[in-house]
């Protein structure tokens, strides 16, 4: 909506309508591991990429980020003052180890709560382990007022596990019990980010989102057309384009937003990757 528009509305005492928005989920692969010497990495080490993350950071305006150690998440907190981020690391609760946190921008949102639990059978237990999964597994979530509007969107971002494939089945079905208990009738939109470390033909784990949110590449206005434009490549992890490529990076949302178009965006910069995974973008509406 441009400037005259919202102007136009305040004079005559109208509500503001709420504008489309642009909310991302991104691996962003982990600094700890992603250094010089790094066989898998090569050049694609955190402080060769940290300057295109960042910028595809700034293109979004809500942005779940996976594999997000203190020291990526403090400098793109520098770069981008723009925007604010909640988020807990998952071995300590504070700053060890990785983190899901989510990214907004502080012009356009009040946060009104947010908190962080863990994938396992005691989600409020700081670094428990959960099932069969090989490392702690965490999910992120923030409720935030768009200050245009009042209208409210409950954002979750999760990385599920890379092995146990139970962990990820049941990670999938508390988050779904969590974000049913954290909304609590409240009518919010919600939207489900994340690395979830599964295809949609791990049927079990797909539907237990399914069952309450839509798979927003599946219902976007705009059909989905694969990895910038290309309709033969339908992936989002892809390892530098060393490893089998697997399509495991999701937007999920409830009916309360349309989802207008939907993408997988590869961006390599002076032969540089941004990270071993594609981002994954929705521009959704309230409906």
């Amino acid at each position: 909506m441009n400037k005259i528009a919202v102007a136009l509305l305040l004079t005559l005492g109208l509500p503001a309508v709420a504008a489309d928005f642009d909310v991302m989920t991104f691996n962003i692969r982990n600094s700890k591991d992603s250094v010089v010497g790094s066989e898998y990495d090569g050049n694609n080490t955190w402080d060769n990429r940290k300057a295109i993350v960042a910028g595809i950071v700034a293109q979004n305006d809500i942005a779940g980020l996976q594999e997000a150690f203190s020291d990526q998440i403090e400098f793109l907190a520098r770069q981008l003052p723009g925007y604010s981020w909640v988020g807990a690391a998952r071995d300590d609760g504070n700053a060890q180890g990785e983190a899901v946190p989510i990214f907004y921008r502080n012009d356009k949102y009040i946060k009104l709560g947010g908190g962080t639990f863990w994938l396992s059978e005691t989600p409020q237990v700081v670094a428990s382990v959960g099932w069969d999964a090989d490392l702690t597994r965490i999910t992120t979530w923030v409720r935030l007022e768009e200050i245009a509007t009042g209208k409210r969107v409950l954002v979750f971002n999760a990385h599920f596990d890379h092995i146990g494939k139970t962990a990820r089945q049941e990670s999938a079905k508390l988050l779904s019990k969590k974000a049913e208990e954290i909304t609590s009738g409240a009518g919010d939109a919600v939207i489900v980010l994340g690395d979830l470390n599964f295809e949609r033909s791990d049927t079990a784990s797909y539907q237990a989102l399914t069952d309450l949110y839509d798979d927003a590449r599946k219902i976007a206005k705009q059909p989905f057309s694969g990895v910038n434009g290309n309709k033969d490549q339908v992936f989002t992890y892809h390892g530098y384009g060393k490893e089998k490529s697997e399509d495991i990076d999701y937007i999920f949302v409830n009916d309360k937003l349309a989802v207008n178009s939907f993408e997988y965006r590869s961006v390599i910069k002076d032969g540089i990757y941004a990270s071993d995974h594609l981002s994954v973008i929705s521009n959704v509406s309230f409906q």
